[in-house]
């Protein structure tokens, strides 16, 4: 990183940066507080002997060639918590809930037929979908169906320029973080899965699945594509509708209701289909951003009557199922200390047991219903 990134991500004028690191015998705790709070670093790092290693660095899948790329300072933090969460899983949790499918296909109609049997390993089922009243239910639906294959799903908001989410690969405890800034729960969905097939191919790292430069992300795109809308579900799914082959915003807008997916996903996978003809995603994508944006990055956050949300729940969006599942019987007995737990992965002592009792109280019909508000 050189002096003039750090200044820019400081918001500290270049000229009097340089003459605090470069021409002062030692810069100001002042501002070496500064740059140890935007690189995520104690300030006893600048102390040391030798220069500290930058944490959070994972390759970026949106590149030519995936490579470590450093980030902003939030999603330097959320990567920082999903390795706590990861690293603390490993060291005291010994559940394994079985093997997960292993993601090698390479040709479309392997990656095709690969995606149908890795759903139905997940238990994700048309009636799942079909029934499911929005993308938010659906949404939460797969989530748990996914935790409950031993997937640690976490939310986490970071700048979007930085990707959509990213996944620790591991045989056993495997991590993935949504990004929630600004994604709608359709497009998070379509993150979740594209981050699930990184997982089955066991390749951390960060991506977004509208960003492709790599035969990686082509793959992991159609996996996720296939995986939310099979060949064999479309018909029963859009309730054997008459479509039009040049669709316009409208009508891309009502498939995604149908198929309780985002409009991009939606657009690109019925192009995929032949249900819609060759360049109907990029005919879309022109008009939305002529009207105004994307409609897929329009998500409002807060509670409902202006109240603030509950902290189980809030708790919950952030952390999932997953880890309330591991973690909250090794909390019961002893196996972890609360502050200690809250020093690892950020959930303080007060919300421990209201999460974990909340988690745990929730039965398969309570999903349908469930509204999860970001923190």
């Amino acid at each position: 990183m050189s002096v003039a990134d750090l200044s820019k991500r400081l918001q500290m004028d270049v000229v009097e940066l340089r003459r605090e690191i470069e021409e002062k015998q030692e810069p100001g705790l002042g501002v070496i507080g500064k740059i140890a709070h935007e690189l995520s670093l104690p300030k006893f790092a600048f102390f040391m002997s030798r220069p500290p290693e930058l944490g959070g660095a994972l390759p970026d899948f949106r590149s030519d060639k995936p490579d470590q790329t450093q980030k902003s300072r939030q999603t330097v933090e959320a990567i920082q918590l999903a390795q706590a969460v990861q690293r603390t899983a490993i060291n005291l949790a010994n559940r394994v809930p079985g093997e997960l499918p292993r993601f090698t296909a390479s040709t479309l109609s392997d990656i095709e037929a690969f995606s149908l049997s890795a759903r139905q390993f997940f238990g994700i089922t048309i009636e799942d979908q079909r029934d499911s009243k929005d993308a938010k239910a659906f949404y939460t639906l797969c989530r748990k169906k996914i935790e409950d294959r031993g997937i640690y799903v976490l939310h986490a908001s970071f700048p979007a320029e930085d990707g959509s989410g990213f996944c620790l690969a591991h045989p056993v405890h495997p991590v993935i973080v949504v990004n929630t800034k600004n994604q709608t729960r359709a497009r998070r969905l379509f993150t979740l899965i594209h981050e699930l097939a990184h997982v089955l191919m066991g390749k951390s790292g960060i991506s977004d699945p509208f960003i492709r430069k790599n035969e990686i992300e082509k793959r992991c795109n159609r996996f996720a594509g296939a995986f939310l809308v099979p060949r064999t579900f479309i018909t029963s799914l859009l309730k054997n509708a008459t479509l039009v082959k040049r669709p316009d915003v409208d009508d891309v807008a009502w498939v995604s209701r149908r198929l309780k997916i985002s409009q991009e996903a939606s657009v690109l996978r019925m192009e995929q289909l032949g249900l819609f003809e060759e360049g109907s995603h990029s005919s879309w994508l022109a008009t939305v951003r002529g009207q105004g944006g994307n409609p897929d990055y329009s998500e409002k956050g807060g509670g409902g009557n202006g109240e603030p949300p509950p902290q189980e729940k809030t708790k919950l969006a952030k952390y999932g199922f997953r880890f309330a599942q591991v973690f909250s019987p090794l909390l019961a007995k002893g196996m972890i200390d609360p502050i200690n737990f809250y020093r690892a992965t950020g959930l303080k002592p007060a919300y421990q047991k209201a999460y974990f009792d909340y988690a745990k109280s929730l039965t398969s019909g309570d999903l349908q219903d469930l509204d999860l508000d970001d923190e």
